[in-house]
């Protein structure tokens, strides 16, 4: 129902202490109303009235038009036509948390407060809040069309929502993908929770990359006839994580199947910091490091010219990038003993890069590259391909 509240006006909110994982409830003051939200203030702040006022201009004008036209309109658990967004202090006092991460916003689709609320700290900058609150309303509209996602694409829709209102780039979150491109994409929602900061960090930026990914080529930002909702049919279809994925690529008569796409996915993670575009890098935003080599080899040093790398444990959908100096790039084949899936790119040095990843398989490899006159690996998923031609994603006309 709705409240039709007025400037003044009282209430109580149940939220959450992040230190002790426990409820605690607040009384707090509407400051401002706008055409889609009610902005509050915790109770023992300043009103601080001007960033209210920002804040809901700044929802009613960018985030709440951005976002439902890209990831689907709210249905919520009220039938107030606004969102209530609630200024606080929120507990996270990591002397107490198992993560030194500070919690800059969040959605609690647990509905105890039985309205749709998000809640923000009142620390924050104001350029960071309104970043924040793109982030947690994609969430809130998320939960009410598929209140069970896996977390690594509700993250990922809710990391594309900061760079589509207000051009956030993520880049923190980015390079801490960039330094372990070990992490698993496609980890479930209690390897994500128990995980370490530095691993927590390197999780959003994958999520963040895949949607800008999918977006770039298959969706709002395809320049596909029609692709502008592509993410809101992904939010909606209810099957999780990877299956949701190919049956909305199929839905919009793409050939390609999640797997395609991630193998063009994790080309594109290495290739982007050479200056490559789409398919193969990004558009929207300048990847300014390629991700942390697993290895490094100069093969024309090497006695036989042939080079057998350390063994390496990886984690399914994961990547791991090989760089081989060498004095001809289309004269080096590669192999591993686990026949898991390669690719030969050239970077912008000349070097020869070569990507391993076990996509839905796991487990420990050895990769061998050589070098000689004549000898170019056949086209197989354990001995690699020729170099990297860049090709444009198919679509259905």
């Amino acid at each position: 129902m709705a409240h039709n509240h007025t400037p003044g006006d009282r209430k109580m909110f149940i939220c959450t202490n992040f230190a002790t994982d426990e409820d605690y409830t607040i009384n707090a003051t509407c400051v401002a109303i706008g055409e889609h939200c009610y902005v509050f203030v915790e109770e023992g702040w300043p009103p601080a009235q001007r960033e209210a006022t920002d804040l809901m201009n700044a929802f009613d004008h960018i985030i709440y038009p951005m976002v439902t036209a890209t990831f689907g309109n709210e249905t919520g658990v009220d039938r107030d036509p606004r969102v209530y967004i609630v200024l606080l202090d929120i507990r996270d006092d990591s002397l107490y948390n198992s993560t030194s991460a500070t919690t800059l916003g969040y959605f609690d689709g647990n509905a105890k407060n039985k309205i749709d609320v998000v809640f923000l700290d009142i620390d924050q900058r104001g350029t960071e809040k309104k970043s924040t609150l793109a982030h947690e309303y994609q969430h809130l509209v998320h939960h009410s069309h598929d209140a069970h996602e896996r977390k690594w694409i509700n993250e990922g829709c809710s990391g594309y929502a900061e760079l589509l209102c207000f051009g956030t780039q993520n880049q923190k979150i980015v390079q801490f993908f960039t330094r372990l491109p070990g992490t698993s994409l496609m980890v479930t929602d209690n390897q994500w929770d128990s995980s370490d900061d530095k691993t927590t960090g390197a999780h959003y930026g994958a999520s963040f990359l895949w949607i800008l990914y999918l977006a770039e080529n298959y969706g709002d930002r395809s320049g596909y006839p029609g692709h502008e909702v592509f993410l809101k049919n992904l939010v909606a279809n209810e099957l999780p994580g990877m299956q949701g994925v190919t049956t909305t690529l199929a839905g919009y008569g793409f050939a390609e199947s999640f797997e395609d796409v991630f193998k063009r996915w994790v080309v594109a993670n290495y290739l982007d910091a050479d200056g490559a575009d789409p398919p193969f890098g990004y558009a929207g935003i300048n990847l300014t490091r390629h991700p942390q080599r697993a290895g490094w080899v100069n093969l024309s040093t090497e006695t036989g010219l042939s080079h057998s790398f350390p063994r390496k444990e990886l984690l399914p959908w994961s990547a791991a990038y090989y760089e081989v100096e060498t004095r001809d790039p289309a004269q080096v084949s590669y192999t591993n003993d686990r026949g898991f899936w390669m690719e030969k790119v050239v970077n912008r040095d000349g070097e020869v890069v070569v990507v391993v990843s076990p996509l839905e398989d796991r487990g420990a490899f050895v990769l061998t590259v050589s070098e000689e006159a004549g000898n170019r690996s056949a086209g197989t998923a354990a001995n690699g391909t020729p170099p990297l031609t860049p090709a444009a994603p198919r679509v259905a006309r």
